[in-house]
């Protein structure tokens, strides 16, 4: 048997090479799937890209023109339909801001302010900065007003600030004591609410919209009224919602040019103030209010003006810090009221300074305080002072007159600062309301009187009475204090909201970066949920306005240059392609991508409005979900409400710059210069905008890493305007 057997060389050979190819095959095919399955899912995430793309474009596009054209209670509907991805909304990494500088050849730029922590730095080398100025700007459907109103106040008049229009349903409105609600209002449009606060002690308000609230003791006073619409320059304005109570009311408006003014209540008057042609001396106009029960009366003028409330013009009660021509307190050029009392110069400088005006003056010694009666005789309208130096200047019904003002800082020439000082010349009839507009501070009285606190979250208010002599309080530590005088047992005051005017001296000049610091609490390292909460309580602000005072020539205290920064939401198409992580997002109307391999690309580019000639406008959109939106994968109907718009500038401006938080702020920079590329003059002189001299519009900053671009217009001033638009995004899924 065993020498029939026969090793067959060929038919193992077969075998093994079937086997073999077999394998090959395999192989070749395991290869294939390898190199194969991330193109099937680049070319699947593509699809999902350009599907939701086309979605977010709509969406961007609806949004812009709901923002720019809409009114309060319009809304649009949008469904959007993912492909495999979900959508989610992301509300810490996003934010964007614009600047606008006020004077010629000047830059003004901010880092860090949005960083969710209590640091930021900002530039401006041309002149001396003085102080920063920083303002809550509460956007956001979760985010309300919060009002502090303290234990001497008798009653509150509240009324809307309408804006550019008034909001279509009530504002919800809250009456907090301690932990405990007192009551809950519904403020109609319109409308306004007189308030019993004199057996209440401290209350809080919260509102879903901005108010103007006006704070009484006793039978009424005098005090200044912010406008609807004040100017970020000079906070002059051009109308005015006052809530007004019963009995004999006065409004005098001040302007410096020729003022139509028209007053509606009950029904529509015009009136005409006309200039004397006398030199230094501005426009006034005065008129009564009798009226029978509370009322809102509207007002508004052709002139930028400042206009100034007396309740119960029979009281010899009557005082009121008086803004200078820069909008600060502490300024060298005011226009006066031509009411019957005296004013108050205070000089809290070094060196003597004299203020003249039309037919007079008079010299105030350093760190001294003198009056005079005022008005002057023979002047026809209202007086212009001018000082050699800065100055403080307040009116008062007469020396021994009662009063309610918040009183302007010494280092600031704000309403909010690190350095009062106080001269009184009587005791017991003067004291001081102190209050921290920040987070923490440490301070001490020095003087006449002596007194020292500490204020942190639940610890925030001391009231002292002032002994004859010269008071100074000083911050050793921390944010910045606000001071309420309050002189005899009547009084009126417009309240700010405690977001408002937070004001920290800084006194540097340096050509690169200056450190300061955000006087809110730090959300660094915090999660989303806590940010909310955060937002909410006013410990953290969701958007600010950032104004820089510093030396404009003859006054050190003029507003420079101003920031609009905001946190806004951002909602995210996530998807996976290759690799994980890619989405397509909407926020601040822009539509943004990194697919793929996290290169950031612009879809759409923000909305603005440019030319003709060197002019400006920009609606930021800021969107944010409602409490009760929804998140996930399937289809979803999006249905947005415009809730309010208003304006933040209108004004000529000579340097505009917008930045955007990263990983799209250079994409955005650089996909909003279009047309630059056709720049013979960039072509030749690459980075030197001052060179820059066929081409207007945005230029990506030169500097290295930058996610700013510069509005160019060839050395124009610029006509700017910026809106805001408040939206609220209610997404639900979509039921067949």
């Amino acid at each position: 048997m065993k020498s029939m057997l026969q090793r067959d060389e060929d038919a193992v050979s077969a075998a093994v090479a079937t086997v073999l190819l077999f394998g090959g095959v395999l192989s070749i095919i395991a290869m294939m799937m390898v190199s194969m399955i991330p193109v099937i899912e680049e070319l699947e995430g593509s699809i999902e890209r350009h599907d939701m793309s086309s979605q977010m474009t709509l969406l961007a596009h609806q949004t812009a023109a709901l923002s720019e054209t809409g009114m309060p209670g319009d809304s649009t509907e949008i469904r959007l339909i993912p492909v495999d991805g979900t959508l989610n909304w992301n509300m810490m990494q996003s934010s964007m801001w614009y600047s606008a500088t006020w004077a010629d050849d000047t830059s003004f730029r901010v880092q860090g302010a949005l960083d969710y922590d209590d640091e930021l730095r900002i530039r401006h080398p041309e002149s001396m900065n003085t102080a920063v100025c920083i303002d809550d700007l509460r956007l956001g459907p979760a985010n309300p007003y919060i009002f502090t109103i303290p234990e001497w106040v008798d009653e509150v008049l509240l009324t809307a600030s309408p804006g550019l229009a008034l909001p279509l349903g009530p504002i919800d409105v809250e009456i907090i004591n301690g932990s405990e609600t007192l009551s809950e209002l519904k403020l109609m449009v319109d409308g306004m609410r007189v308030l019993d606060m004199s057996e209440l002690g401290e209350t809080v308000i919260h509102s879903s919209h901005q108010l103007h609230l006006l704070l009484s003791v006793g039978s009424g006073g005098t005090t200044v009224m912010q406008s609807n619409d004040p100017n970020p320059v000079d906070s002059t304005g051009s109308s005015w919602s006052i809530p007004l109570p019963a009995g004999e009311n006065q409004i005098q408006i001040l302007s410096e040019t020729a003022n139509q003014i028209t007053i509606q209540n009950d029904s529509t008057n015009t009136f005409y103030a006309l200039p004397s042609n006398q030199n230094r001396v501005g426009v006034d106009f005065t008129h009564q209010l009798s009226i029978s029960s509370p009322e809102v009366v509207h007002i508004s003028t052709s002139s930028p003006s400042r206009l100034i409330l007396q309740t119960n013009t029979n009281s010899t009660a009557g005082q009121m810090a008086l803004p200078s021509t820069d909008g600060q307190y502490l300024g060298h050029s005011f226009i006066t009221p031509s009411l019957d009392g005296e004013l108050v110069f205070s000089n809290p400088s070094t060196d003597s300074v004299t203020v003249t005006w039309r037919g007079g003056g008079i010299s105030i010694a350093a760190n001294q305080s003198s009056s005079f009666p005022w008005p002057p005789a023979d002047i026809e309208g209202a007086p212009i002072l001018d000082a050699n130096g800065d100055i403080f200047v307040t009116w008062r019904k007469n020396s021994s007159g009662s009063g309610l003002q918040v009183e302007p800082a010494d280092d600031t020439g704000a309403l909010s600062g690190q350095l009062h000082t106080f001269h009184t010349t009587q005791s017991g009839i003067h004291k001081l309301h102190i209050t921290h507009a920040g987070y923490y501070t440490e301070w001490n009285m020095t003087g006449s009187t002596v007194a020292n606190g500490t204020f942190l979250e639940n610890v925030n208010h001391n009231t002292v009475e002032l002994e004859q002599g010269i008071t100074q309080i000083n911050v050793s530590d921390g944010d910045s204090l606000r001071v309420y005088s309050l002189r005899g047992q009547e009084g009126l005051l417009q309240a700010m909201h405690d977001g408002a005017q937070r004001c920290l001296p800084i006194n540097i000049q340096a050509s690169g970066w200056i450190s300061s610091t955000l006087p809110w609490q730090s959300m660094s390292g915090r999660s989303q949920v806590d940010l909310k909460s955060a937002w909410k309580a006013g410990t953290h602000p969701a958007s600010m306005q950032i104004s820089l005072i510093g030396e404009n020539g003859a006054s050190n205290y003029a507003t420079l240059g101003t920031v609009w920064g905001f946190h806004l939401s951002r909602l995210s198409y996530e998807f996976q392609s290759s690799i994980v992580g890619m989405e397509v997002a909407y926020a601040g109307g822009a539509v943004v991508t990194n697919h793929p391999e996290f290169e950031p690309y612009i879809v759409v580019s923000p909305s603005d409005r440019g030319g003709p000639g060197p002019r400006f406008a920009a609606t930021i959109p800021s969107l944010h979900p409602t409490a009760d939106s929804v998140s996930g994968a399937g289809k979803m109907n999006l249905d947005i409400e415009l809730v309010d718009r208003s304006s933040l500038a209108s004004a000529t401006a000579y340097e505009v710059r917008r930045g955007w938080s990263k990983p799209y702020g250079v994409a955005i920079a650089e996909s909003s210069a279009d047309g630059l590329e056709a720049s013979e003059d960039w072509t030749i002189y690459p980075g030197r905008i001052d060179l820059l001299t066929d081409y207007v519009g945005w230029v990506p900053d030169p500097s290295y890493g930058t996610s700013e671009a510069v509005w160019h217009t060839n050395g124009e001033p610029i006509q700017f305007t910026l809106q805001m638009a408040a939206l609220n995004a209610h997404m639900t899924e979509a039921v067949s």
